[in-house]
């Protein structure tokens, strides 16, 4: 289980340094498998660090990641105090 969550945060990392770039940029940069990478990206997205966009522009349909804007991943509660606290 730690393995997995150790591939996730390296992916994540990578996401957040370098974003847009499609899974299987990533599998060879990372020299990782292309299953493991798609795997840690599914559960990031599933956890809402990242969002994928998707390009149709060839016959091979291509998965853009991208991370989530660190505001946007704050509690409401949070996002309201700071919104006060800036006044």
């Amino acid at each position: 289980m730690a393995k997995k969550r150790l591939t996730q945060d390296k992916i994540y990392k990578f996401i957040c340094k370098n974003p847009g770039n499609n899974t299987y940029v990533i599998s060879k940069k990372m020299k990782m498998s292309g299953g493991r990478v798609r795997h840690a990206i599914y559960k990031l997205k599933n956890y809402g660090l990242i969002k994928l966009k998707t390009i149709n522009k060839s016959p091979r349909i291509q998965k853009l990641c991208y991370p989530i804007d660190a505001l946007a991943l704050l509690p409401k509660a949070l996002k309201k105090k700071l919104k006060r606290s800036k006044k």
